[in-house]
């Protein structure tokens, strides 16, 4: 139902726990500079560089809406920063977190009922410690759909948000689309089914799932990116989102998904009065076994591998709660959700456990070679090392015991002692006086900058460090659009 019989806008404790639980992870984040440990860290140093979008954002022209959320704050404000890169790591990190937060308050503002602000801050949780552009991409969609859901706008007003937000959900995540057409489905079955869903909703959702559909295909094609290791990196994964198979092996990985996801359903299980729905004793089963994988079994591909199920999950979640009466979904997502918040501050103090122990680990490796260089930065490659004997098939379940030593076995090879963004994390987690370094010569390595906008921002680097830096960048970290290093 989508008639709007909630009280005032008021926070409940549902709320808050969800509130809180996204506090703790955007301030732990920020302090262990959690977006430098992966994809997050070649975006931060296109932004601190340069022209970030001629650097770097330009590659994901498809994504730009996203991306320019995600990071363009932090871009826009690079001058303010001068040579303090430590400063510009702190706010760069604030304003990433600040944007899921602007979206659930706008959100907030125009639902009809607090169903869409819940579920939304929920599924964001699961997915906001890695760069995924889906965050954003999922908050304009509901703030698209709890437009059209409430009965209270004008027709008028309807079709104007669909014609803006279709522009706009073009350029945020090809997943979006996916949503829209499993909510589409799953209220076209609720339907069929008998319960009340909005027959209106199904049909807006399923027409706007073809459009980002034809929309995705058309961006594609016109969009290519001429980094050549870039559109390979897009063609191998574009078929994560649409693999059963993948997906449910990311689910035996990390089994907290599958209780995280339960946990966004059950509301709507109970709500919309189906036979299948989880007790109160099931939802803390559920919840004490969420938390023992939580703090066991979470680590950077977690928040990589949540990406493949939560558009369905949360295409399910909210069709449920559509179909459900307002007070008795109200009823039923107080307990689930608030237990979902605690799990999710439990897999972030073991995510950010994890941030500690690798970041303690470089400041040793890097604490004698920052001192008497007059020239900085001092730029060290390592060799690669042979793989540690790893029990992978425990990295979900009890990620303590999967390697002889934990933070040389399993820290410092997951959170980037081997990746190309470790030669980033380096620069800025030692002050720019640093960069350690290997090698980007394996077969279809991810070569995140191409040469020509190296050379542009050469000409405009801030200082000597960043120019030096730079440098470094052209001769062993970019690429030409023929696909070679020069």
């Amino acid at each position: 139902m989508t008639k709007s019989t909630q009280p005032p806008r008021r926070l409940d404790l549902c709320d808050a726990a969800l509130l809180a639980a996204f506090a703790v992870m955007a301030i732990l984040g920020t302090w262990q500079r959690c977006l430098l440990v992966n994809d997050g860290a070649v975006y931060l140093a296109a932004a601190w560089l340069g022209n970030a979008w001629d650097l770097f954002y330009d590659q994901n022209t498809g994504r730009a809406v996203s991306t320019l959320l995600q990071f363009g704050p932090a871009w826009a404000l690079r001058p303010v920063f001068g040579a303090s890169s430590d400063a510009f790591m702190i706010a760069a990190h604030a304003l990433y977190f600040a944007g899921p937060l602007v979206l659930w308050l706008i959100l907030h503002l125009v639902e009809p009922q607090r169903i869409f602000s819940r579920l939304y801050l929920a599924v964001v949780l699961a997915l906001v410690f890695f760069t995924s552009e889906m965050v954003q991409g999922i908050g304009l969609w509901m703030i698209w759909l709890a437009l059209i859901a409430d009965p209270a706008r004008s027709q008028g007003a309807k079709i104007a948000a669909t014609v803006a937000a279709a522009a706009i959900l073009a350029f945020t995540h090809p997943a979006i689309a996916l949503l829209s057409l499993a909510f589409g489905a799953c209220g076209a079955v609720l339907i069929l089914l008998r319960l009340p869903f909005p027959r209106h909703l199904a049909v807006a959702s399923l027409t706007m799932g073809l459009f980002l559909t034809a929309a995705y295909f058309a961006t594609a094609a016109m969009f290519l990116p001429t980094n050549p290791t870039i559109a390979a990196q897009h063609a191998g994964a574009k078929y994560d989102y649409i693999n059963p198979v993948w997906m449910l092996g990311t689910l035996g990985f990390f089994p907290v998904l599958i209780t995280l996801w339960l946990l966004l359903l059950a509301p709507g299980l109970e709500g919309a009065g189906l036979r299948w729905r989880l007790s109160a004793r099931a939802t803390l089963a559920v919840g004490a076994i969420g938390l023992w994988f939580a703090f066991n079994g979470t680590n950077i591909l977690t928040w990589i591998f949540a990406r493949q199920t939560a558009p369905y999950a949360l295409a399910l979640a909210l069709a449920l709660a559509l179909a459900s009466p307002v007070p008795a979904w109200f009823a039923a997502a107080r307990r689930p959700l608030i237990i979902f918040a605690v799990v999710m501050g439990a897999a972030t103090l073991s995510y950010t456990v994890d941030l500690a122990l690798f970041a303690h680990a470089v400041e040793a490796r890097l604490a004698p070679l920052e001192a008497h260089d007059t020239a900085p930065p001092r730029f060290l490659e390592i060799d690669r090392s042979p793989p540690p004997a790893v029990r992978t098939t425990a990295r979900g379940y009890f990620k303590w015991i999967t390697g002889d030593d934990y933070v040389r076995d399993v820290v410092v090879p997951d959170y980037g002692g081997g990746r190309m963004t470790f030669a980033f994390y380096t620069f800025f987690q030692s002050g720019r006086r640093v960069v350690v370094f290997r090698p980007l010569d394996r077969p279809g390595e991810w070569i995140p900058f191409e040469c020509a906008p190296v050379d542009r921002a050469l000409g405009a680097a801030y200082d000597d460090v960043d120019r030096r830096m730079l440098r470094f960048i052209r001769e062993r970290y970019c690429v030409s659009r023929s696909g070679g290093q020069v």
